[in-house]
């Protein structure tokens, strides 16, 4: 521990030497408690000000007369309003104007009182109830609460108004129930008479039913008794061509599937007919240039050819050059004569053997990425059949020709490099034997041909590896292996860009002039061309001529397809755009036919079926006994049947209830209620009734642990969210590790460096936290029962968040910082300090539990409105848990996950853009 404290000695020694990195700390201990601050001091009472809330009152009701009374509801809500100073009400001329309003966003909201408000709520005493309606209109755009309190005050609104209802109709009713007392006493005799024969109805409703259900019964056969009529009176006299049209439609129902995938098909190629087009316009042009194609194939062999022939030339003159090279005169005259004009015209050949060179080797690239794409296509085939033994053979040849094409192209790539490296070091030779300095032109391209051909090797070598395996494997492995070619293929794209990206023929043809003019120079024909350019010469010619040759193999190779290929291509256009019209009009009334017609043609042949199978065998045994005296009675039968089924289904059910309400309610009543009693009851005073109507329970509120202001409420949560910021802020700024020299990297150990950081942090949190508090307390004078616990759990809970932002950062650096930042955006949702998390999503619920700031946001609620000793310590409890398991895993896991994060930080830093 004493080296843990020299190291955090260390530290504040640093700060306090240099003038910035204070001022940063105490900017760093002061700016948090601004974020929370300022928001306390914006939320402090936002609700005491809603008269300022402009709401757009309009009233249209007319007066209506009940009882003798004239009641005019809308007159009497506008006069409450007036003496209302909740919101701040206007009352506008017209609806119009306070729909424009509303519009504008001149009033937050408007409420607009029809004209037949009063009538409608006092419709309830005739019996004919008409629920009133209040219409209420909030431009919800100006301001997401704005809209929140004034539908509130529309609900308070209607509360006032249905409690006004309440007590007029209560009186209303009442009134109107002591006329029925006095009625009732009237008629009790003919209420006796009646109760006795809804009694004795009640008691035959099961026979009634019994009855009605055999009706129905009878009633449900109708539709299948009148289809099955119909039918016989249809097919009566064509029976024997019936039987035989009705199998025949039955066996053109086996071939609905068939029918069916072929229109679907023909559908599917409908919507291809654009590209049908453009493929066969492809084709045409392709046909009648064919011959172009070939002529210019059959040129380029010539002209390798002849350039092979022209370096074939120039390396019979080497040796004998090379023999004679004692005797400098009679060398130079003959280099004169006889090579410089022949190594001349070889330099052109160089030329246009390394622009053939690049040409093959985007071709063969080209070839590649071809052949992964039929490989993925022919795997997902597989994938969809695995069964399927062409399609595996398929996929096989697919990958042996992969494989031959990368084999082709990284011989080709090796041997254009060797070509490349040899002309620069004949350049460069003979660049120095004339005073000039060498060139490194092509050192670039040269490098990116090695790596494309070491790419290819490992490509290839891949490759081999999964045929050589290939009828051992799954598909879920060909597909794991696949997957890498084509990632690893990615790679050797890359190379073969940055070589179509070097202008490798322009770097050629720069040097080859060059070259040209330093070989034709006095200077080095007569002094150092014989004996320091010639030995280089053979193997730059001898690399050219091995590259030129290999380009006439590669050409020659796809010249003998060309025959047969100039035959596929006549064919296919002559089968594609002498038929296209055909075709076109084929497809297209195919796939109208299927879509329009086929559907109707479907149902009727499958309805055909049905009947011809279900129904007609024995339709043919019954139609001809019974057809006469069928048609003669059904229309009868139909018709009382239809009718009985009318007044069971429409009228029975109500009757029924009705009997059976009535029955049970004058049992009821006959065993608990004595009719002169309920008279006096109905004649009892209407105005004391209405009012227990109108207020039947009365609400007490009691408020526990009672907070002042709205920003003295939110201040527990702005306060502990201005300490995670503080702690992440201090994260960004302040480093985790300790920056020493190679003597103090020995003295102390990672732990005790770890653990002495920690500390540092630690202090600056404790300042934070008592900053903010302090603040709070005497700059804002927000509401806080318990100060000073306050002060020390802000501190406790400082030191919390900062130890779990120091274990993230330090351990894994700007992902960890990252996380810090994820886990307060997830706590300002998810966190529960503004909003109860139950409103929230079910993510949010989830992740509610697990989050520090949840307990943080509980713990400094307690001093704040008065401490409840079990929701402290549960939270302090927690939350030291939290600190501890951070503290511990950092302190042990630190320096076994540090260098791998390292590792990808300097991955990162390569791109010149992440610090």
């Amino acid at each position: 521990m004493r080296k843990t404290f020299e190291l955090f000695r260390l530290d504040w020694r640093r700060i306090f030497k240099s003038p910035i990195a204070l001022l940063l700390i105490i900017a760093l201990i002061i700016i948090p408690s601004l974020y929370a601050w300022f928001n306390i001091w914006a939320l402090w009472d936002p609700y005491s000000k809603t008269q300022d809330l402009k709401v757009a009152v309009y009233s249209a009701d007319q007066s209506v007369v009940i009882a003798d009374k004239k009641v005019e509801i809308g007159a009497e809500l506008i006069s409450q309003l007036k003496k209302n100073d909740k919101l701040g009400w206007q009352f506008t001329s017209s609806k119009k104007e306070l729909d424009d309003g509303v519009k504008t966003g001149k009033y937050y909201a408007g409420i607009y009182v029809p004209k037949n408000f009063s009538k409608d709520l006092v419709s309830f005493v005739d019996g004919k109830i008409q629920k009133p309606k209040i219409v209420y209109s909030s431009n919800d755009k100006i301001n997401a609460i704005a809209p929140k309190i004034t539908s509130a005050g529309a609900t308070t609104l209607q509360s006032t108004i249905s409690e006004e209802f309440v007590s007029t109709v209560g009186k209303t009713l009442m009134s109107t129930l002591n006329k029925a007392g006095i009625d009732l006493d009237t008629n009790l005799p003919v209420i006796n008479r009646f109760s006795s024969l809804i009694l004795k109805t009640d008691q035959q409703i099961p026979e009634i039913n019994q009855y009605a259900e055999q009706v129905l019964n009878l009633q449900k056969k109708l539709p299948e008794m009148a289809l099955k009529l119909t039918q016989a009176n249809e097919f009566a006299a064509f029976l024997p061509q019936a039987n035989a049209m009705a199998q025949k439609v039955v066996g053109i129902n086996q071939y609905l599937p068939q029918v069916e995938a072929a229109g679907q098909l023909a559908t599917k190629v409908q919507a291809k007919i654009p590209e049908i087009q453009s493929a066969g316009k492809q084709v045409a042009t392709l046909d009648s240039d064919f011959d172009g194609i070939a002529n210019t194939l059959t040129n380029g062999i010539n002209e390798a050819q002849t350039g092979l022939d022209v370096l074939n030339k120039t390396q019979k003159v080497l040796p004998d050059l090379m023999t004679f090279s004692q005797t400098a005169q009679g060398v130079a005259g003959q280099l004169q004569s006889d090579l410089i004009p022949k190594l001349q015209a070889a330099l052109p050949v160089i030329q246009k053997t390394v622009d053939q060179g690049l040409a093959i080797t985007n071709q063969l690239a080209t070839n590649i990425s071809t052949n992964l794409t039929a490989v993925n296509s022919l795997l997902s085939q597989l994938k969809e059949d695995p069964n399927n033994a062409e399609l595996k053979q398929a996929l096989k040849e697919a990958l042996q020709n992969l494989s031959d094409h990368t084999a082709t192209l990284q011989t080709h790539a090796t041997q254009l490099a060797t070509t490349l490296q040899n002309l620069q070091d004949s350049y460069n030779q003979s660049a120095v034997a004339n005073g000039q300095p060498e060139s490194h032109a092509l050192d670039t391209p040269i490098k990116h041909l090695n790596t494309l051909a070491t790419q290819l090797g490992v490509f290839k070598g891949q490759v081999d590896d999964l045929l050589a395996h290939y009828d051992d494997l799954s598909i879920d492995d060909l597909q794991t292996k696949i997957n890498g070619l084509i990632q690893y293929a990615d790679q050797v794209e890359d190379s073969v860009a940055k070589i179509q990206a070097a202008h490798i023929g322009d770097s050629v043809k720069n040097m080859l002039d060059r070259f040209s003019t330093l070989i034709a120079s006095g200077n080095a024909v007569l002094t150092q061309l014989n004996g320091e350019v010639l030995p280089k010469l053979p193997a730059l010619l001898f690399n050219t001529q091995k590259t030129l040759q290999q380009a006439i193999d590669y050409l020659q190779k796809y010249a003998q397809q060309l025959p047969a290929l100039k035959q596929e291509i006549h064919d296919a256009n002559t089968l594609l755009n002498g038929n296209m019209g055909t075709i076109i009009s084929g497809l297209n009334t195919a796939s109208d036919v299927y879509q329009n017609d086929y559907p109707l043609l479907k149902n009727k042949l499958q309805l055909a079926t049905s009947f011809i199978n279900n129904d007609l065998p024995g339709i043919e045994n019954d139609l001809t006994t019974t057809l006469n005296m069928a048609n003669e009675k059904f229309p009868l039968v139909k018709t009382a049947l239809n009718d009985a089924t009318n007044l069971i289904n429409n009228d029975w059910p109500f009757l029924r209830s009705g009997i059976q309400k009535g029955a049970e309610a004058i049992r009821k009543q006959q065993k608990t209620v004595d009719l002169k009693d309920l008279i006096k009851l109905l004649r009892r005073d209407a105005t004391k009734e209405s009012n227990f109507l109108a207020k039947p329970v009365e609400l007490k509120e009691k408020h526990v642990y009672p907070i002042k202001t709205y920003g003295s409420a939110s201040a527990p949560f702005y306060t502990a969210l201005c300490l995670w910021v503080g702690a992440l802020l201090l994260s960004n700024i302040v480093l985790t590790n300790f920056a020493l020299d190679d003597k103090q990297k020995n003295q102390y150990t990672k732990k005790q460096q770890f653990i002495a950081r920690w500390l540092t942090y630690i202090v600056i949190g404790i300042a934070q936290a008592v900053i903010v508090t302090l603040g709070n307390i005497f700059l804002l004078k927000a509401y806080i029962v318990d100060k000073l616990p306050l002060i020390l759990l802000a501190v406790f809970l400082s030191m919390v968040f900062m130890t779990i932002v120091y274990v993230l950062a330090a351990m894994f650096g700007n992902v960890g910082k990252g996380i810090a930042m994820i886990v307060l955006v997830l706590s300002i949702s998810g966190g529960g300090g503004n909003f109860p998390v139950v409103l929230s999503d079910q993510f949010f619920q989830f992740i509610n539990p697990i989050l520090p700031f949840k307990y943080g946001v509980n713990l400094l609620r307690e001093p704040t409105g008065g401490i409840y000793a079990p929701n402290l310590w549960h939270n302090f409890i927690i939350l030291a848990l939290f600190a501890v398991v951070f503290f511990l895993i950092g302190l042990f896991l630190k320096d076994r996950i540090n260098p791998f994060f390292e590792k990808l930080h300097k991955e990162a830093t390569k791109s010149k853009i992440i610090h």
